[in-house]
């Protein structure tokens, strides 16, 4: 039989992918955000100059890079070193754009939409699972607001609505992932169970397809011979000789399922043309529905090998039984000359000793 690389199949969404976040609408409302925020600031900040512009951009710029890693990474829950990075990324965003803000008659435009993508930021890591780093963002706020109040000559009252954009969307985001995520991971689990199912059903199909194959070919081999041996007719040589190297391919089949190929085939056949004797066995220790390409080829190759360069004698070839050290043997008798080889399992696949 021989290997089968896994039936093609979709893979299971991740998380993020289920509950929506990288979907166009997503896409579309994120990009009308970060344009809001940019005319919000241009018209509240017509009088600033382009030292405080160039801070100003690349806040922006940095709290856009944060909204798309944090929708991007596709580990969920999101890693803490990502969440931890993105969070902190975020909270210098907010504090440089604080800091470079243009004094004018637009300020408490001017004060309140920096928090706006930081907001979204920190919403978004509590629904990708850390709700640790969005309650820390939430302090962080807090507390870069405060030290901005004192350094600027402002009462602290001011920290509650400078800070109300991330408080007022971190807290229902919280609420909401507590809600949805389990129910997301269960439908996460029962897609992967679907695909699960939908592989091995198309495995089921593919050996019953590749049996019923070999099953035909068999009877169209052997079909003529049986015909022949219930009518009574003799048999040449060579033809008795074609009989008994079809009874050993049949046997191979059954004993050394996890030789054969047709390459082993021919190459076993041709061995015992030329007097060798061989014998395939497969006492189960490899599974072959989970064997690689690359693997099979490296198992079945040494013995193709062998049986080419062997002119006389016996070559016995053997899979292991599961728990062993070594995956497969192949043995060689020539007379006096004994030749054993091995096959073990490495990083890398199978490999020959």
């Amino acid at each position: 039989m021989t290997a089968r690389p896994d039936p093609a199949a979709p893979e299971a969404p991740d998380l993020p992918t289920l509950i929506g976040l990288r979907s166009p609408l997503v896409t579309v409302a994120a990009a009308v955000l970060v344009a809001g925020y940019v005319i919000a600031m241009i018209g509240a900040s017509a009088s600033a100059s382009g030292g405080l512009w160039a801070a100003q951009v690349f806040s922006l710029v940095l709290q856009v890079l944060c909204l798309v890693a944090v929708i991007a990474i596709p580990a969920d829950p999101l890693p803490v070193w990502a969440a931890a990075v993105i969070g902190v990324a975020s909270l210098c965003a907010l504090a440089l754009a604080w800091w470079h803000l243009p004094h004018g008659s637009q300020f408490w435009v001017q004060v309140t939409m920096p928090p706006a993508l930081a907001a979204v930021v920190a919403g978004i890591v509590a629904i990708r699972g850390r709700f640790l780093v969005a309650w820390l963002m939430i302090g962080g706020t807090l507390l870069t607001a405060a030290v901005w109040t004192r350094s600027h000559g402002y009462p602290a009252g001011m920290v509650v609505p400078m800070s109300n954009r991330v408080i007022g969307t971190v807290l229902p985001a919280v609420i909401v992932a507590a809600m949805i995520r389990p129910i997301m991971e269960l439908m996460g689990a029962l897609r992967e169970r679907e695909l699960a199912a939908v592989r091995a059903g198309a495995a089921r199909r593919a050996a019953i397809d590749e049996r019923d194959e070999r099953l035909a070919q068999v009877a169209r081999e052997a079909g003529p011979i049986l015909a022949r041996i219930a009518d009574g007719d003799s048999f040449t040589e060579e033809e008795a000789l074609a009989v008994r190297l079809l009874e050993f391919t049949l046997r191979d089949e059954v004993r050394g399922r996890g030789w054969y190929s047709e390459g082993t085939r021919v190459a076993a056949a041709a061995a015992r043309s030329r007097g060798v004797t061989v014998a395939l066995f497969d006492d189960g220790g490899l599974d072959l529905d989970a064997l690689t390409a690359a693997d099979a080829e490296r198992l079945r190759g040494e013995l193709i090998r062998v049986l080419h360069a062997a002119s006389s004698g016996a070559v016995t070839a053997r899979i292991l039984p599961p728990g062993r050290d070594e995956v497969a043997l192949i043995n060689v008798v020539d007379g006096e000359v004994v030749e054993r080889r091995s096959c073990v399992r490495a990083a890398a696949g199978l490999r020959w000793a």
